[in-house]
């Protein structure tokens, strides 16, 4: 059983511009696993890998977590577009020959940094997520912090997901 969200996240070197959450939890045999959070973070090209420890805040408590299975990997993206020549007063004036607008191909290259890790939840913080009206969590890349803040809305999902023992949601 696994639920997907999004968090805000607060970088204030702005290199982190996308976030992806995933808690899984597995129940078999009417034992329930613990939680763990599988956090995708998506940054520029100066974003470094995640460090080993991260923190988990339940209103007022922190708590220090090991960040597992820790991936780093880079991803470009080559984009192509097409924009109007640049030309300026002379014939057609940017029209080729029979009206036709005359355009350049510009190609850009966009690299972006992925990172990826593992959260583990206890049963204590589990239950102290039950009743919350928070949830913030800090992960570090190199000396940067990274805060990713979970709105009421998805609070409240995550509260019904703790609480969910394998039965059919309606």
């Amino acid at each position: 059983m696994d639920m997907d969200h999004e968090a805000k996240v607060d970088n204030p070197n702005k290199n982190v511009y996308s976030y992806g959450g995933q808690y899984a939890k597995e129940i078999k045999n009417g034992v329930i696993s613990q939680i763990t959070l599988i956090i995708r973070l998506q940054g520029t090209e100066t974003l470094a890998a995640l460090g080993p420890e991260a923190y988990i805040k339940i209103d007022r408590k922190s708590t220090k977590l090991i960040l597992s299975d820790s991936n780093y990997s880079a991803n470009q993206v080559t984009v192509r577009t097409q924009v109007p020549a640049n030309m300026g007063p002379g014939i057609g004036f940017g029209y080729g020959y029979g009206g036709v607008p005359m355009t350049t191909t510009r190609t850009s290259t966009l690299t972006s940094n992925i990172l990826s890790g593992k959260l583990t939840f206890t049963k204590e913080m589990e239950n102290d997520i039950l009743s919350a009206k928070s949830l913030q969590f800090r992960l570090y890349s190199a000396n940067d912090a990274i805060d990713l803040f979970v709105s009421d809305s998805q609070l409240e999902i995550i509260q019904k997901f703790i609480k969910n023992r394998g039965e059919v949601q309606k």
